[in-house]
């Protein structure tokens, strides 16, 4: 048994990778560490932390590039891991511990350093609601975030300004963020004036609402310098999506994040798959040459310097202008009551529109500016998430009865319609065309809130018994049978009604406010998001897709994102063809994140940040027409003509004026080649 499992199984784990998970731990290897270190110009530093060091990937690459490990400091929460990074690293300073823990930190030689460079733990929310461990303890969110704010006042990098802000920030960032968030805010933190932040980092920092507070931080505390994006999901093999370098110079405190000279700007590299070789993600950049890394980090300041920009079959570098990204915050953090504590007034300037699509942009002196579609009524969300789908998903059979082959072979039962509502599960239930309706849709969900089981409503007492209806027979045998069995991974088997998405719909009643219990099996009331008028899988191999649900009479489950209105800007078969434009798709395609394998996953958050064309009536007028028009092709090759007068009205939406062939099929080749780059690596691995 490896040391590693030891560990685990003695700190109360299942096993190793349960563990690894907690820790968030996917190690970054020199080879791609060499790259961040060279950007972040580790070779001229006198002092080198990483906070969360792991095994030491990052700080051996800082050594080979030629820092001294006597000038290195390393925290790492991890004892196995910690022991292999003080083998690797002698003369560093490494401590065991939690980095958000203030006396864990006072054991470092500084608290103010030239990089701090880490790979920060990507553990998810509900894996943080409570601590873990014995004695190597894990802390919990909240313990992570009084930490945290108990460190700030040993920081000498922020003054007592300082400070008061960033304790406010680490206050506000959301609940629902995962580590890295407060693991951002530390490495901040550490580093030293005029020296340098150097982060491996999600994809998805760029986009989700929680990293706003990372946002507003990196603004205006840092001049941001690079961020390099792993293009082809190559970098990292054991995890789910792409990862981006960061690197940021530390700078003192600007007055506000909202106005930055239109030439301030920060280099924007996306790195081909095809640059990826034996020695690392840049290795084939430069055929033969030695270090290459340093080499990319060369350029990438020349290119920086100078304003100039650079593209080749390995790999493209563009400015992207701070005002854009300061735009891009103030929307967001519209509703964020956080800002207004740090005496900021964000104004709604909408969505920001990918650099790609402002460049077909640049086509028309008299195009608008996009709007979003909440301006438009236009509300997105995420389908059901019901915890037990084996249990509250069935499927429908021709004589009408349901089967629940997934919870128990040959376990079937009848229920009536009011029980059984039709619901769409997965992409495999789509029907061709545009449309889904109950004839079309053989999956059902279970809806049992007017029912309960006769021992439940024994055990409820006199004064609930007409709160609900008997439980048909049939159907009680499912019920009890799903109460009987295990259900999760081996190793953390549960009973259903203690699952984490299904605990909460058990209440216990209160009789002297007249209110009745709820059972585990009872879904909780179905809201827009789950009867939605459109909806768009949010996993997607080929272009995202919107379909329209007929009369929202189907309900749909979380592995689709949402999209209703109330008809006050647009109408639902108008936004149909919105959706299924080309300019939606170039839009999705690059600010949607990709995943390891080359699918793109469409989030509700990318859809309420999608950028709209201004619409006029007379065009919304015409896409109803032809949303209408694709309801009514019963196959997608039928629809073509259609699809080509959505992309033109669109594209004339969009710039101005008359949209001509050329426009239409630059608009369509810009959402093709965003395709084809993320699908052409599908089998090269996964990425973080």
């Amino acid at each position: 048994m490896s040391p590693g499992s030891k560990l685990a199984i003695t700190e109360g784990f299942s096993g190793e990778a349960e563990r690894r998970k907690r820790l968030g731990q996917y190690f970054t290897g020199t080879s791609l560490g060499r790259l961040l270190a060279a950007l972040g110009g580790a070779n001229k530093k006198t002092s080198v932390l990483d906070p969360m060091s792991g095994s030491g990937d990052l700080l051996v690459a800082c050594a080979e590039l030629g820092v001294n490990t006597k000038a290195m400091g390393a925290i790492e929460i991890d004892p196995v891991a910690l022991e292999m990074c003080e083998q690797r690293l002698p003369g560093a300073r490494v401590i065991l511990g939690n980095a958000f823990d203030p006396k864990v930190l006072g054991k470092l030689p500084r608290l103010q350093w030239d990089l701090v460079i880490a790979n920060p733990p990507y553990v998810r929310y509900q894996s943080t609601s409570k601590g873990t461990g014995k004695d190597y303890a894990l802390p919990s969110a909240l313990e992570v975030r009084n930490g945290l704010i108990a460190a700030f006042g040993l920081l000498p990098a922020l003054d007592d300004t300082d400070k008061a802000l960033f304790t406010k920030l680490a206050h506000s960032y959301s609940g629902l963020a995962d580590l890295a968030v407060p693991s951002w805010i530390l490495c901040a933190g550490l580093v030293a004036p005029g020296g340098r932040l150097a982060l491996v980092v999600p994809e998805s920092w760029l986009s989700r609402d929680y990293a706003t507070v990372v946002h507003y931080m990196l603004l205006r505390w840092f001049d941001i310098e690079y961020i390099v994006e792993d293009e082809h999901a190559a970098w990292f093999a054991d995890a789910q999506v792409k990862t981006t370098l960061l690197v940021a110079k530390r700078i003192p405190r600007r007055e506000g994040v909202f106005s930055f000279p239109k030439d301030k700007s920060f280099l924007r590299i996306a790195v081909s798959g095809n640059a990826s070789g034996p020695s690392g993600p840049c290795s084939r950049l430069r055929q033969g040459q030695r270090d290459p890394e340093k080499h990319f980090a060369k350029d990438a300041r020349h290119w920086l310097n100078s304003g100039t920009k650079h593209e080749d079959d390995m790999l493209r570098a563009y400015h992207v202008p701070l005002t854009r990204v300061a735009t891009n915050l103030q929307g967001a953090c519209v509703r964020q009551k956080w800002l207004s504590s740090l005496n900021e007034t964000p104004v709604d300037t909408g969505p920001v529109i990918p650099h790609e699509l402002e460049a077909w942009l640049d086509r028309s002196a008299s195009a608008g500016r996009p709007a979003s579609l909440s301006a438009l009524g236009v509300s997105a969300g995420q389908g059901l998430r019901t915890g037990a789908n084996s249990f509250f998903y069935s499927e429908a059979s021709e004589d009408g009865s349901l089967s629940f082959e997934r919870l128990h072979p040959g376990l079937r039962c009848t229920a009536p319609p009011d029980i059984a509502i039709t619901a769409l599960r997965k992409q495999a239930d789509l029907p061709e065309g545009y449309t889904a309706t109950p004839a079309t849709t053989p999956g059902r969900v279970l809806d049992l809130r007017r029912y309960a089981l006769p021992e439940d409503l024994q055990a409820a007492g006199k004064q609930f018994a007409s709160s609900y209806e008997a439980m048909p027979y049939d159907l009680a045998k499912v019920v009890r049978k799903a109460g009987g069995m295990p259900f999760g991974d081996e190793g953390s088997l549960k009973r259903i009604w203690e699952l984490s998405a299904v605990k909460p719909n058990i209440r216990k009643g209160r009789p002297e406010a007249g209110v009745p219990p709820r059972f585990w099996y009872m879904l909780p009331d179905f809201a827009q998001r789950h009867r939605p008028d459109l909806f768009i899988p949010r996993i997607n191999s080929g272009s995202p897709k919107a379909w329209l649900n007929v009369d929202r009479k189907c309900i749909v489950d979380a592995n689709f994102a949402t999209l209703w209105s109330e008809g006050k800007g647009i109408s639902k078969h108008a936004l149909l063809a919105l959706l299924n434009s080309a300019w939606t798709a170039a839009a999705l395609e690059y600010s949607a994140s990709v995943m390891g394998g080359g699918a793109l996953k469409v989030e509700a958050a990318h859809l309420r940040r999608l950028p709209v064309p201004p619409l006029n009536p007379e065009t919304i007028s015409c896409l109803t027409r032809l949303g209408k028009a694709l309801v009514r092709a019963k196959a997608e090759g039928k629809a073509q003509a259609t699809l080509y007068e959505i992309d033109v009205a669109v594209a004339s939406a969009a710039l101005g004026r008359a949209a001509v062939e050329d426009d239409v099929a630059a608009l369509r080749t810009l959402a093709l080649v965003g395709r084809t780059k993320r699908e052409k690596h599908k089998n090269k691995g996964r990425a973080k």
